[in-house]
């Protein structure tokens, strides 16, 4: 099994449709998305959908107030990132295909920056960050490690995963 994959969740501004930013999301990733709508929140997985997260980065600034975005590589590693409204990361988190751990912008202020944007105690992204590489990739195990980064975020992922698959439309005439 592989985990080659996209997750990311998205808090759309107030008044955004969920399913009108599902289908935008569908037709910028041009595949299926998998996703669950709670309220002004989806969370949404692509399997084999690592470019997910730009195309979530792209779409945000006109649909969301935050995100969160994960790519997982399989044993070529994972990258998550804490995304603000005008798409951009404030903060991110990889591990690579050897196991290395934090980049240089996983700092106190960029976990910081990350935690004010969701409301939580810096202490808690702090608590992952100290040990976010010690299992490293973890290729073939769906969800690990990136979203124990969610989970500290207050943002744990749907348990159990009950989804609507939504599949990109296409153009009239193709």
């Amino acid at each position: 099994m592989s985990s080659f994959s996209g997750w990311a969740v998205v808090d759309l501004k107030d008044g955004r449709d969920p399913g009108e930013f599902v289908r935008a999301l569908a037709a910028a990733h041009d595949a299926a998305l998998d996703v669950v709508v709670e309220g002004a929140r989806v969370f949404v997985f692509a399997d084999f959908g690592v470019t997910l997260s730009s195309a979530v980065e792209k779409l945000l600034p006109e649909w969301g107030a935050r995100a969160i975005a994960a790519s997982d590589f399989d044993e070529h590693g994972v990258t998550n990132e804490v995304l603000g409204p005008d798409g951009a990361a404030v903060h991110t988190a990889s591990i690579d295909e050897e196991g290395g751990g934090l980049p240089e912008d996983d700092t106190p202020e960029s976990r910081r920056a990350a935690a004010a944007l969701f409301g939580v105690e810096p202490s808690a992204l702090d608590r992952v960050s100290a040990t976010w590489s010690e299992g490293g990739a973890q290729p073939c195990v769906l969800g690990v490690p990136y979203l124990t980064w969610w989970t500290a975020l207050g943002v744990p992922w749907p348990q159990p995963f009950e989804s609507i698959t939504v599949e990109p439309e296409k153009a009239s005439g193709s």
